[in-house]
């Protein structure tokens, strides 16, 4: 994947306006705190749409706003859709890139922290449908990947946490030296150090890069990304994707999906205890009713990921080690849920 860190992204964003065939989209967020940048290279231009920030905006309905602007900008197969945001905008972008005219160019410009390590970096593209996160979307590269560091010193504690969760499932699934490194320099995170950060990140990205080389379209090891995404996923869908970040919502669900593992007996009370420790902190403590986890496991159950009717968890088997599970029971679920809270 053609992933370039640089301190000069404004530069970089102007070479791809040169024909004037290009849409960049954003959201308010970005666009009020960079306003100023991002009119210095267009000017008055109209090639800019602005998305309403949050989950909200991942709908057919924007998607087909993006698709009219386009049109009406007459955005040509060789055209660019720059991609200036967060997850959402990225996911969005790149799906409207890979659907108009069966597939034109786009560049990736993550500006949090859970984009630069995450989304950003895969292929992955989509909108939301129906309650169900990412339901429809297409695999579908970016041109190239920029990463500026910088943008980090725009977020708020809530978005380093969020961003914290993936980093932290890296640690957990494939070096365990990650974990250990957050675990030992929380304070200079939150600080926004970013020498730590941006080791952080490099590591990251590689180690995604690494497993999506290996298995691009998501059949095989690239499974183990989606640790604590079976039951973050449906936490965010059943609080609607208000109450938690997709972040907060993993971590959440790596605490739970540890705990289940322990209670097969795979990881060790040590592990799970460490686990939970460093991870609890991060996020707020929530009492499921059983009618809570009834519909959480509803959710689960529509997962994507799923096969056979059965539900697949990505649980730890060792540190920085996972295996995929088809046969983890209702019972096994709520045990966890209820325990933990």
């Amino acid at each position: 994947m053609n992933i370039e860190f640089t301190k000069e992204i404004w530069g970089q964003i102007e070479q791809y306006m040169l024909k004037e065939d290009f849409l960049i989209i954003t959201d308010s967020n970005i666009y009020n705190i960079y306003k100023r940048e991002i009119n210095s290279i267009i000017g008055e231009s109209d090639r800019i749409l602005i998305l309403n920030p949050g989950e909200d905006s991942k709908s057919l309905e924007e998607l087909s706003n993006i698709y009219e602007v386009l049109l009406k900008l007459n955005i040509s197969r060789d055209g660019y859709i720059i991609g200036l945001g967060g997850g959402v905008v990225g996911d969005i972008s790149g799906f409207a890139a890979a659907t108009y005219k069966r597939g034109i160019k786009y560049i990736q410009i993550p500006t949090t922290l859970l984009a630069q390590v995450d989304s950003s970096v895969g292929g992955k593209t989509a909108i939301d449908f129906k309650g169900y996160k990412n339901l429809i979307g297409a695999f579908y590269f970016p041109e190239k990947v920029y990463i500026q560091t910088d943008f980090i010193n725009s977020l708020k504690d809530r978005e380093i946490i969020s961003g914290l969760g993936e980093i932290l499932k890296y640690g957990l699934i494939y070096d365990y030296s990650i974990f250990l490194k957050i675990k030992n320099n929380i304070k200079r995170i939150f600080n926004k150090d970013l020498d730590i950060i941006e080791k952080l990140i490099r590591k990251s990205v590689e180690i995604k890069s690494e497993i999506v080389e290996k298995d691009k379209l998501d059949t095989g090891i690239r499974r183990i990304l989606n640790f604590g995404h079976t039951i973050g996923h449906a936490i965010e869908s059943y609080y609607d994707y208000s109450q938690y970040t997709h972040g907060e919502a993993v971590i959440k669900g790596m605490i739970y999906e540890s705990r289940i593992s322990y209670n097969r007996g795979i990881i060790s009370e040590e592990y799970m205890n460490e686990i939970e420790e460093n991870l609890k902190p991060l996020v707020k403590r929530v009492i499921y009713t059983e009618a809570m986890i009834d519909e959480l496991i509803n959710y689960m159950y529509n997962d994507k990921k799923n096969k056979d009717g059965k539900i697949v968890f990505i649980l730890p088997t060792g540190k920085a080690e996972v295996d995929v599970f088809y046969d983890v029971t209702e019972i096994e679920i709520k045990k966890a849920l209820m325990e933990v809270c």
